[in-house]
């Protein structure tokens, strides 16, 4: 399977509390822009996990109107920003069973730990950056990393 792993887009710095922080104008635009790649690539999402964060949430909304897609989606708890790698993993492996190409929209620090523990390569994620994975199977070093857009 294809496993994306984005960060979202650029956020406000400030809300009443971090999960209410929502993206800015400009962190709008470079999920725009990712998506479109996306969909140069044609890439087509079938299944996506988010985290309950807003920014997080709004930045799928974004991918799949971009997109022009409809999938199914699941809010998750497990890739809230200070999780860990192997409960992400296991909540990405749960999510995406007999799926061939999953989006999860996440955060720092959890986006970079889970691409390391996925595929043995240390990769800080800036906004909206996305991971292109290659998952034979979810799990510690199974995956290949083939590029970061």
């Amino acid at each position: 399977m294809k496993l994306l792993l984005m960060r979202h887009g650029e956020a406000e710095p400030n809300a009443q509390t971090d999960s209410d922080r929502p993206l800015t104008l400009y962190g709008r635009a470079q999920v725009s822009a990712v998506a479109r790649r996306l969909s140069e690539m044609d890439l087509q999402v079938e299944e996506s996990m988010v985290s309950p964060y807003l920014r997080a949430r709004q930045t799928a909304a974004i991918m799949s109107g971009t997109m022009a897609g409809s999938w199914p989606e699941q809010v998750s708890d497990a890739i809230t920003p200070d999780q860990s790698a192997e409960r992400a993993t296991l909540a990405i492996a749960k999510c995406f069973d007999n799926v061939g190409t999953g989006l999860v929209v996440m955060h720092q620090p959890i986006i970079s730990r889970l691409v390391y523990y996925l595929t043995g390569q240390d990769q800080t994620m800036g906004t909206a950056n996305l991971a292109i994975i290659e998952a034979p199977q979810i799990a510690l070093g199974c995956c290949e990393l083939e590029c970061v857009i």
